[in-house]
């Protein structure tokens, strides 16, 4: 009965283990941005909290694309040119967009547009 006991206690444990390790293709980096308040004038350094993201289409096309979440920005390079987003409402995914350009993810569908033509997608 103990060795089963022993047994059970060690598949249990080694289940949680393996459920804990999580592997996720997004990497976090920290930068640090200086802001001063009004109140005091005082300097404090905050941490931004920068994801980057590669996403390669099925045609062999790359973006790069690094959100800050902090600032609600996100810097997009696609075929050699830098683009900058800035992060619109959405009740699920993401949205980013500027003048020109519009980048969005839902549900595993990802698009980017240039004055409404869609330039690169990935589904």
């Amino acid at each position: 009965m103990k060795q089963l006991f022993l047994a059970f206690t060690i598949v249990i444990s080694l289940v949680v283990i393996s459920c804990n390790q999580v592997k996720n293709k997004k990497v976090e980096k920290t930068g640090l941005q200086t802001e001063t308040t009004e109140h005091n004038n005082s300097k404090q350094t905050v941490a931004d909290k920068i994801l980057t993201s590669e996403i390669t289409n099925k045609e062999g096309d790359k973006l790069d694309v690094t959100f800050n979440n902090t600032n609600k920005t996100a810097t997009l390079n696609f075929k050699g040119e830098t683009i900058e987003m800035i992060q619109d409402t959405m009740g699920s995914g993401i949205k980013y967009s500027n003048k020109n350009y519009e980048f969005s993810e839902w549900h595993g569908k990802t698009e980017l547009k240039k004055d409404g033509k869609i330039i690169l997608k990935k589904y």
